[in-house]
Protein backbone atom coordinates (compact mmCIF):
# COMPACT_ATOMS: atom_id res chain seq x y z
CA UNK A 1 0.00 0.00 0.00
CA UNK A 2 1.41 3.42 -1.00
CA UNK A 3 0.96 6.32 1.67
CA UNK A 4 1.11 10.33 1.34
CA UNK A 5 2.87 12.82 4.31
CA UNK A 6 1.45 15.44 4.42
CA UNK A 7 2.24 18.63 6.37
CA UNK A 8 -0.78 20.36 8.08
CA UNK A 9 0.73 22.95 10.51
CA UNK A 10 3.77 25.42 10.95
CA UNK A 11 3.55 27.53 13.85
CA UNK A 12 6.54 30.01 12.55
CA UNK A 13 4.69 32.50 10.32
CA UNK A 14 6.66 33.12 7.07
CA UNK A 15 7.74 29.24 7.52
CA UNK A 16 6.44 26.74 4.80
CA UNK A 17 7.10 23.43 4.85
CA UNK A 18 5.92 20.44 2.84
CA UNK A 19 6.64 17.26 1.23
CA UNK A 20 8.55 16.00 -1.80
CA UNK A 21 9.55 13.47 -3.80
CA UNK A 22 6.44 11.37 -2.95
CA UNK A 23 7.55 11.60 1.17
CA UNK A 24 11.19 10.54 0.79
CA UNK A 25 11.93 14.21 2.31
CA UNK A 26 10.53 17.35 3.89
CA UNK A 27 11.45 20.92 2.32
CA UNK A 28 11.38 23.92 4.46
CA UNK A 29 11.58 27.89 2.58
CA UNK A 30 12.11 30.12 5.55
CA UNK A 31 10.67 33.66 4.19
CA UNK A 32 10.38 34.88 7.92
CA UNK A 33 13.19 36.93 8.14
CA UNK A 34 13.83 34.75 11.42
CA UNK A 35 16.86 32.48 12.38
CA UNK A 36 14.74 28.75 12.04
CA UNK A 37 16.25 25.75 13.49
CA UNK A 38 15.03 21.93 13.02
CA UNK A 39 15.51 20.41 15.55
CA UNK A 40 16.82 16.48 15.45
CA UNK A 41 15.54 13.50 17.16
CA UNK A 42 17.42 13.67 19.95
CA UNK A 43 16.52 17.56 20.60
CA UNK A 44 20.14 18.71 18.97
CA UNK A 45 20.28 21.39 16.35
CA UNK A 46 20.20 20.08 13.01
CA UNK A 47 19.56 22.52 10.61
CA UNK A 48 19.68 26.38 10.69
CA UNK A 49 17.99 28.22 8.02
CA UNK A 50 18.42 32.03 7.97
CA UNK A 51 18.04 35.00 5.05
CA UNK A 52 21.83 34.32 4.13
CA UNK A 53 21.13 30.51 3.78
CA UNK A 54 21.15 27.22 5.27
CA UNK A 55 23.65 25.25 7.21
CA UNK A 56 23.72 21.77 8.73
CA UNK A 57 25.27 20.32 11.99
CA UNK A 58 27.86 17.53 11.52
CA UNK A 59 28.05 16.45 14.57
CA UNK A 60 24.57 15.60 15.10
CA UNK A 61 22.75 12.44 15.03
CA UNK A 62 20.24 13.15 12.90
CA UNK A 63 22.85 14.64 10.28
CA UNK A 64 23.61 10.95 9.93
CA UNK A 65 20.27 9.53 9.42
CA UNK A 66 19.22 11.98 7.39
CA UNK A 67 21.90 10.95 4.60
CA UNK A 68 19.62 8.49 2.96
CA UNK A 69 16.14 7.07 3.45
CA UNK A 70 16.11 4.95 6.50
CA UNK A 71 19.62 5.51 7.49
CA UNK A 72 20.88 4.71 10.40
CA UNK A 73 21.66 7.11 13.40
CA UNK A 74 24.69 5.86 14.14
CA UNK A 75 27.68 8.19 14.67
CA UNK A 76 27.79 12.26 15.82
CA UNK A 77 26.82 13.54 19.47
CA UNK A 78 23.71 15.23 20.63
CA UNK A 79 25.31 17.11 23.00
CA UNK A 80 28.64 18.31 21.28
CA UNK A 81 28.73 22.10 20.55
CA UNK A 82 27.02 22.34 16.65
CA UNK A 83 29.39 22.54 14.02
CA UNK A 84 27.83 24.54 11.25
CA UNK A 85 28.80 24.04 7.30
CA UNK A 86 27.13 25.97 4.75
CA UNK A 87 25.18 24.06 1.78
CA UNK A 88 22.89 26.61 0.62
CA UNK A 89 23.30 30.50 -0.08
CA UNK A 90 19.37 30.55 -0.37
CA UNK A 91 16.86 29.73 2.46
CA UNK A 92 15.35 26.62 1.29
CA UNK A 93 16.35 22.98 2.45
CA UNK A 94 15.53 19.29 1.61
CA UNK A 95 16.27 16.63 3.97
CA UNK A 96 15.41 13.00 5.13
CA UNK A 97 13.36 12.77 8.19
CA UNK A 98 12.65 9.53 9.36
CA UNK A 99 9.34 11.09 11.80
CA UNK A 100 7.63 12.09 8.80
CA UNK A 101 8.03 8.54 7.64
CA UNK A 102 7.57 5.92 10.39
CA UNK A 103 4.67 3.44 9.33
CA UNK A 104 1.87 2.37 10.19
CA UNK A 105 -0.08 5.84 9.09
CA UNK A 106 0.20 8.06 12.09
CA UNK A 107 0.82 11.60 13.09
CA UNK A 108 4.45 13.28 13.45
CA UNK A 109 5.57 16.85 14.22
CA UNK A 110 9.36 18.02 13.85
CA UNK A 111 10.28 20.78 16.33
CA UNK A 112 11.51 23.88 15.78
CA UNK A 113 13.65 26.76 17.95
CA UNK A 114 13.13 30.37 16.37
CA UNK A 115 16.20 33.06 17.34
CA UNK A 116 17.24 30.72 19.62
CA UNK A 117 15.01 31.15 22.01
CA UNK A 118 11.17 30.80 20.70
CA UNK A 119 9.80 27.22 20.40
CA UNK A 120 7.69 26.09 16.85
CA UNK A 121 7.04 23.31 15.47
CA UNK A 122 6.13 21.69 12.49
CA UNK A 123 3.12 18.75 12.50
CA UNK A 124 1.85 16.13 9.76
CA UNK A 125 0.90 12.82 9.31
CA UNK A 126 1.00 9.61 7.61
CA UNK A 127 -1.84 8.70 5.38
CA UNK A 128 -2.68 5.55 3.03
CA UNK A 129 -2.73 7.29 -0.26
CA UNK A 130 -5.66 6.38 -3.36
CA UNK A 131 -4.45 3.85 -5.70
CA UNK A 132 -5.03 5.41 -8.92
CA UNK A 133 -7.18 3.95 -12.08
CA UNK A 134 -4.23 2.40 -13.51
CA UNK A 135 -6.17 1.22 -16.24
CA UNK A 136 -7.56 4.24 -17.03
CA UNK A 137 -4.23 5.96 -17.56
CA UNK A 138 -3.31 2.93 -19.73
CA UNK A 139 -6.42 3.11 -21.74
CA UNK A 140 -6.02 7.02 -22.52
CA UNK A 141 -2.43 6.72 -23.32
CA UNK A 142 -3.54 4.13 -25.96
CA UNK A 143 -6.47 6.20 -26.90
CA UNK A 144 -4.22 9.03 -27.63
CA UNK A 145 -1.74 7.07 -29.67
CA UNK A 146 -4.67 5.91 -32.05
CA UNK A 147 -5.89 9.44 -32.65
CA UNK A 148 -2.39 10.55 -33.35
CA UNK A 149 -2.23 7.81 -35.64
CA UNK A 150 -4.83 8.12 -37.33
CA UNK A 151 -4.02 12.09 -38.08
CA UNK A 152 -0.74 11.00 -40.35
CA UNK A 153 -2.04 12.80 -43.01
CA UNK A 154 -2.05 16.34 -41.37
CA UNK A 155 1.96 17.35 -40.57
CA UNK A 156 1.06 20.54 -38.52
CA UNK A 157 -0.98 18.47 -36.12
CA UNK A 158 1.66 15.78 -36.02
CA UNK A 159 4.16 18.56 -35.37
CA UNK A 160 1.96 20.31 -32.45
CA UNK A 161 1.93 16.65 -31.05
CA UNK A 162 5.43 15.99 -30.80
CA UNK A 163 6.56 19.56 -29.58
CA UNK A 164 3.85 19.35 -26.61
CA UNK A 165 4.20 15.23 -26.12
CA UNK A 166 8.06 15.62 -25.65
CA UNK A 167 7.94 19.20 -24.22
CA UNK A 168 5.77 17.81 -21.27
CA UNK A 169 7.85 14.87 -20.90
CA UNK A 170 11.40 16.83 -20.56
CA UNK A 171 9.38 19.15 -17.86
CA UNK A 172 8.58 15.78 -15.99
CA UNK A 173 12.73 14.36 -16.31
CA UNK A 174 13.48 18.04 -15.08
CA UNK A 175 10.93 18.74 -12.68
CA UNK A 176 11.88 14.99 -11.26
CA UNK A 177 15.35 15.71 -10.97
CA UNK A 178 14.81 19.36 -9.40
CA UNK A 179 13.04 17.43 -6.77
CA UNK A 180 15.17 14.92 -6.00
CA UNK A 181 18.40 17.65 -5.85
CA UNK A 182 20.17 17.65 -2.81
CA UNK A 183 23.72 19.52 -1.45
CA UNK A 184 25.48 15.87 -1.98
CA UNK A 185 23.57 15.80 -4.67
CA UNK A 186 22.77 18.63 -7.30
CA UNK A 187 20.37 19.04 -10.33
CA UNK A 188 22.78 17.73 -12.81
CA UNK A 189 23.85 14.63 -10.75
CA UNK A 190 19.85 13.73 -10.70
CA UNK A 191 19.39 14.71 -14.76
CA UNK A 192 22.27 12.68 -15.10
CA UNK A 193 21.16 10.04 -13.95
CA UNK A 194 17.79 10.08 -16.29
CA UNK A 195 19.59 11.55 -19.56
CA UNK A 196 18.14 8.88 -22.12
CA UNK A 197 14.61 9.86 -21.06
CA UNK A 198 15.69 13.66 -21.28
CA UNK A 199 17.29 12.94 -24.87
CA UNK A 200 14.95 11.21 -26.01
CA UNK A 201 12.43 13.60 -25.00
CA UNK A 202 14.23 16.63 -26.68
CA UNK A 203 14.78 14.62 -29.83
CA UNK A 204 10.88 14.25 -30.34
CA UNK A 205 10.66 18.28 -29.80
CA UNK A 206 13.43 18.96 -32.40
CA UNK A 207 12.24 16.34 -34.64
CA UNK A 208 8.63 18.17 -34.61
CA UNK A 209 9.67 21.39 -35.36
CA UNK A 210 11.61 20.35 -38.49
CA UNK A 211 8.36 18.32 -39.30
CA UNK A 212 7.21 21.77 -40.36
CA UNK A 213 9.46 22.53 -42.57
CA UNK A 214 11.24 19.41 -44.13
CA UNK A 215 10.11 15.74 -45.21
CA UNK A 216 11.49 13.97 -42.01
CA UNK A 217 8.97 11.19 -41.50
CA UNK A 218 11.38 8.34 -40.86
CA UNK A 219 12.89 10.90 -38.08
CA UNK A 220 9.61 11.68 -36.23
CA UNK A 221 9.00 7.78 -36.47
CA UNK A 222 12.04 7.05 -34.59
CA UNK A 223 11.92 10.01 -31.94
CA UNK A 224 8.23 9.08 -31.28
CA UNK A 225 9.41 5.14 -30.63
CA UNK A 226 12.13 6.40 -28.37
CA UNK A 227 9.47 8.38 -26.47
CA UNK A 228 7.38 5.69 -26.23
CA UNK A 229 9.76 3.14 -24.81
CA UNK A 230 12.07 5.21 -22.56
CA UNK A 231 9.45 7.65 -20.89
CA UNK A 232 5.87 6.21 -21.43
CA UNK A 233 6.74 2.46 -20.91
CA UNK A 234 10.16 3.04 -18.65
CA UNK A 235 7.76 5.68 -16.23
CA UNK A 236 4.78 3.64 -16.33
CA UNK A 237 5.25 2.63 -13.21
CA UNK A 238 4.00 5.90 -12.01
CA UNK A 239 0.21 5.08 -13.22
CA UNK A 240 -0.19 2.52 -10.55
CA UNK A 241 1.79 4.09 -7.54
CA UNK A 242 -0.29 6.27 -4.92
CA UNK A 243 2.03 8.83 -4.24
CA UNK A 244 4.85 10.21 -7.16
CA UNK A 245 8.52 11.16 -6.57
CA UNK A 246 8.02 13.69 -9.21
CA UNK A 247 5.77 16.85 -9.73
CA UNK A 248 2.27 16.15 -9.05
CA UNK A 249 0.98 16.20 -12.69
CA UNK A 250 3.87 13.14 -13.93
CA UNK A 251 0.67 10.90 -14.94
CA UNK A 252 -0.43 13.54 -17.00
CA UNK A 253 2.96 13.85 -18.72
CA UNK A 254 3.67 9.85 -18.82
CA UNK A 255 0.69 9.16 -20.97
CA UNK A 256 1.13 11.79 -22.96
CA UNK A 257 4.50 10.74 -23.31
CA UNK A 258 2.90 7.18 -24.48
CA UNK A 259 0.30 8.24 -26.36
CA UNK A 260 2.58 10.88 -28.23
CA UNK A 261 5.46 8.59 -28.50
CA UNK A 262 2.83 5.72 -30.15
CA UNK A 263 1.06 7.41 -32.37
CA UNK A 264 4.06 9.52 -33.66
CA UNK A 265 5.72 6.43 -34.70
CA UNK A 266 2.78 5.07 -36.00
CA UNK A 267 2.25 8.38 -38.28
CA UNK A 268 5.70 8.68 -39.21
CA UNK A 269 6.12 5.06 -40.24
CA UNK A 270 3.03 5.36 -42.73
CA UNK A 271 4.24 8.62 -44.21
CA UNK A 272 8.07 7.36 -44.93
CA UNK A 273 6.46 4.50 -46.29
CA UNK A 274 3.92 6.19 -48.88
CA UNK A 275 6.05 8.96 -49.68
CA UNK A 276 8.91 5.53 -50.71
CA UNK A 277 6.32 4.22 -52.34
CA UNK A 278 4.92 7.39 -54.22
CA UNK A 279 8.32 7.51 -55.19
CA UNK A 280 8.79 4.19 -56.76
CA UNK A 281 5.71 4.66 -58.37
CA UNK A 282 6.74 7.59 -60.62
CA UNK A 283 10.21 5.90 -60.93
CA UNK A 284 9.15 3.65 -64.33
CA UNK A 285 7.54 6.95 -65.79
CA UNK A 286 10.45 9.09 -65.27
CA UNK A 287 12.73 6.32 -67.05
CA UNK A 288 9.95 5.52 -70.17
CA UNK A 289 10.03 9.70 -70.49
CA UNK A 290 13.83 9.23 -71.11
CA UNK A 291 13.58 6.44 -73.54
CA UNK A 292 11.40 8.53 -75.24
CA UNK A 293 13.67 11.74 -75.26
CA UNK A 294 16.68 9.61 -76.33
CA UNK A 295 14.32 7.77 -79.31
CA UNK A 296 13.58 11.41 -81.03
Amino acid sequence: MAYVVRVESVSVPGVEVRAVEGGARLELVNRSGRDVVVLGLQGEEFLRVTSAGVEENRVSPTWFASRVIGGSSAGGDAKAAPQWHRIATVPRVRWHDERARELPARSWSVPLLVDSREPGVVRGSVVAAPVPETGWWWAGGILGAVVVGLSWRFRGVLAVVAVVGGGLAAGWVVGSAVLASSPAEGVGVQVLARVWPLVSACGVVVAGGLLLFKKVDILVGIAGACLAVMVGVGDSAVFRYGTLAGPSWGRWAVAAALGAGIGLAVAGGVRWYHATGQAAADQPQDDQADTRVQAE
